[in-house]
């Protein structure tokens, strides 16, 4: 790597490691396989507590630890091994980002709270895993599954999308709102338009959309929520809370990281420990964590 981008991902690994430890309260782990990738080369560590980069000229083509391959073009992801059941990271880095125009040449802030966001993952895939499984036993996986499949499916009935683009102002209103009981007011509105509108559209045969739903506000939800955390760190992007909400908004058009930053946003307003039940060994998934903090009980 160049010294430009060791620094970058020395200093991504360290903004992880700081919402891990002083954000979440999760001990340290090792890192996973990870491999990151230029114009020119890929380069792959090994899981272990300090990543030790091996590089290689690449044509183009990025090889993935699990046999698949993908363009050397911008991307982020997480997966899963299905035959080992290894989780992996891969992301380009800055030039890459850079030259395609995903992101301005000063905006490495931006590309570590993509990082970070993703790098939540690592740690939600192997304990969300089991409740993707009994989701699949209890109904044939949804075409194309991933976290925008759902908007994807409903974003042109108006009458859904009118009920989330509600439920969405109002978690942001609940977030922001000075007063902290109006804020739960707010909040526990919020909470029962998010039922209603599961109970409204998800039965027959789109009930299979109701775990889904669950668990991908969940996954997208804390990675926003991580990437939002570093960026309003002093020792991270050092943003003001509403510059970096606003930042991690972006374009607003993705449903699930929108109404995911908002639902997290609130939970840990009104239930600081969230963290320890998101990622236990029975994890709780957002919608409930929001029906405990609304409850008065927190």
């Amino acid at each position: 790597m160049t010294p430009a981008e060791q620094a970058w991902v020395t200093r991504s690994l360290a903004a992880w490691n700081l919402v891990r430890t002083q954000k979440l309260r999760l001990s340290v782990e090792s890192h996973p396989r990870m491999v990151l990738f230029d114009d020119r080369c890929r380069f792959e560590a090994t899981a272990g507590a300090s990543p030790q980069w091996r590089g290689t000229p690449h044509q183009g083509t990025i090889t993935l630890p699990d046999g698949n391959s993908v363009p050397a073009a911008v991307i982020s992801s997480t997966s899963r091994n299905d035959s080992t059941g290894e989780v992996f990271f891969v992301m380009a880095l800055p030039p890459i980002w850079v030259a395609s125009k995903a992101v301005g040449m000063r905006d490495e802030d931006g590309l570590t709270a993509v990082f970070v966001h993703e790098f939540s993952h690592v740690e939600q895939l192997p304990i969300l895993q089991p409740l993707f499984d009994s989701a699949s036993k209890h109904f044939k996986v949804p075409e194309h599954l991933s976290d925008d499949r759902l908007q994807q499916v409903f974003e042109h009935d108006s009458a859904y999308a009118a009920a989330y683009t509600r439920e969405r102002d109002l978690l942001f209103a609940a977030a922001t709102e000075p007063d902290s009981a109006k804020a739960r007011t707010l909040a526990r509105e919020a909470y029962a338009s998010m039922v209603a509108r599961q109970r409204r559209w998800f039965v027959g045969n789109s009930a299979v959309w109701k775990p889904y739903d669950d668990l991908f506000l969940t996954m997208e939800g804390i990675g926003q929520w991580d990437a939002y955390a570093w960026l309003a760190d002093p020792r991270g992007g050092g943003l003001t809370t509403a510059a970096a909400r606003d930042k991690m908004r972006g374009r607003r058009r993705w449903w699930s990281q929108d109404e995911g930053l908002a639902l997290f946003l609130v939970i840990d307003r009104f239930l600081p420990s969230w963290a320890q039940q998101a990622f236990g060994r029975d994890p709780v998934l957002g919608i409930d964590l929001l029906g405990e903090a609304v409850s008065g009980r927190s």
